[in-house]
């Protein structure tokens, strides 16, 4: 049966384009604001899982960040925290099926992976859109001795300013499985905000 990644990964996109906003219905919690990065935190409304929310500014053009947060096959040149990445099945020009695999964060925990589907968009208001979400794929089961994890939903919102400068928004519901303690499961969280920090930085320095 053919699966159609298009409608199951666009559903993702909008949820995550309407989550995105900082309003009452969306109930986000100011979590921290330091050194250019907001990050907010808030329950998924459909599973209960933690979503965490960052949010930061650089001098850098559109075309610039989505070159790099859009290839999974350059995530582990800038985030020390991934072991592997790379493209399972390219599906079409905008779409494609992505593994990632992260270290433990701490030893003696496994580490964990992630199949997903990835897409794209440019829309022509100058925003960037990258949006994941994990599938289940025949070609790619579970590794033996590495957790399978779950990524209800992943994006990056690449919004062009005025002042020339590019505001990134970056938005993960991830569920690591096993048998994590809560504690763990925060550490998790926290790798989103590290991966932004890490890629901005490696923009900064990388791409004039």
């Amino acid at each position: 049966m053919q699966v159609n990644y298009e409608a199951f990964i666009d559903e993702a996109k909008n949820k995550m384009m309407k989550w995105q906003e900082i309003n009452e219905q969306n109930m986000w919690e100011l979590y921290q604001n330091k050194e250019g990065y907001i990050v907010y935190t808030k329950k998924n409304p459909e599973n209960g899982i933690n979503m965490n929310r960052s949010q930061t500014e650089i001098a850098r053009t559109p075309d610039q960040i989505f070159d790099l947060v859009s290839d999974v096959n350059k995530r582990p040149l800038y985030d020390e925290k991934v072991e592997t990445a790379h493209v399972i099945e390219q599906i079409d020009a905008n779409t494609r099926i992505i593994y990632v695999r992260i270290k433990p964060p701490i030893p003696f925990m496994s580490s964990r992976d992630l199949v997903m589907v990835q897409k794209v968009y440019k829309q022509n208001d100058g925003i960037y859109i990258v949006c994941s979400k994990s599938i289940i794929h025949q070609k790619t089961p579970p590794i033996n001795k590495i957790e399978r994890a779950e990524m209800h939903l992943s994006g990056w919102i690449i919004i062009p300013q005025p002042n020339q400068m590019t505001k990134i928004v970056a938005i993960q519901c991830f569920d690591p499985r096993g048998d994590v303690p809560t504690s763990i499961t925060n550490q998790y969280a926290k790798l989103q905000t590290d991966m932004m920090k890490a890629a901005i930085k490696y923009i900064a320095l990388n791409y004039k």
